[in-house]
């Protein structure tokens, strides 16, 4: 299983997007609903034309909420840079294009978005020929532009066949060792307790199991298994999973932290 990312400039169709290809609302968050902008991180999932499903975190586009970005895209296979069509590149995809530089996501997928907004004949070949020449130099440079529109549908299936060939080449995430996982969110919910979300960047998690958080050297045990909202005895390494914890309080935790076995990983302050 892989997870991608998206990026992208505010008000520039990242969630309206993730919708249109996943049928989920990535923005869930009163707040973003009365705003018409995310604030926080998104999540939602597909099936790719080749069947293998794939975790989508939806990150903000607004500079006010840049760390919730970086928090969101450090542990995933690809990107999805999102640029609309009648405005071209804009602050934040310079930013968040120098953040997946800086943390060397390997590969990705160019997202031209609203192009039913464009009338201008010529206007859309300028605005690839920019966004190629902002591309160069980048851990993108390579990456494949498909323009799309998620009103009228207009290159869809040919975005989740550019995102299956990017997410091809990504080497399968080694299940040996011990498991970390990236926390995210931290929350309680009613007749469960703790729970923490992230992406199982290596090893795997079981129901039962002993685990640790650090840092901090929390020490807990899985309660229960989610991927995809689906309940499972088993959590396998490139997956979104939320993770029921026995023994913690979610005051205790917070995004940043990894969640992994005891005596394995020691916390640093280099």
């Amino acid at each position: 299983m892989k997870v991608i990312a998206t990026a992208g400039h505010v008000d520039h169709g990242k969630s309206t997007l993730i919708q249109a290809l996943t049928g989920i609302d990535p923005d869930r968050l009163a707040e973003e609903k009365r705003r018409g902008m995310t604030i926080d991180l998104g999540f939602a999932w597909l099936t790719l034309p080749d069947g293998e499903p794939v975790g989508i975190v939806d990150v903000p586009g607004h500079i006010d909420f840049i760390k919730n970005m970086v928090a969101g895209v450090g542990a995933v296979d690809a990107a999805l840079l999102v640029v609309a069509a009648d405005e071209g590149v804009m602050p934040q995809t310079h930013e968040h294009l120098a953040v997946l530089d800086l943390l060397a996501v390997p590969r990705g997928v160019v997202a031209l978005t609203k192009i039913d907004l464009v009338e201008e004949e010529g206007w859309l070949e300028l605005v690839e020929e920019e966004l190629r020449e902002e591309l160069q130099g980048t851990t993108l440079a390579e990456a494949p532009i498909v323009p799309v529109s998620a009103y009228t549908g207009q290159g869809l299936d040919d975005l989740l066949l550019a995102l299956q060939d990017a997410l091809a080449q990504a080497p399968p995430h080694p299940a040996e060792g011990p498991p970390r996982l990236f926390i995210d969110r931290a929350f309680s919910m009613a007749g469960f307790g703790t729970v923490v979300t992230g992406t199982l960047k290596e090893g795997v998690l079981q129901v039962g199991d002993e685990i640790v958080i650090e840092p901090g050297g929390l020490q807990a045990r899985i309660r229960g298994l989610q991927s995809h909202k689906q309940r499972i005895e088993t959590a396998l390494p490139g997956s979104r999973v939320a993770v029921n914890l026995t023994g913690l309080h979610p005051s205790q935790l917070h995004r940043g932290q990894v969640l992994t076995a005891p005596g394995r990983v020691k916390s640093s302050k280099r």
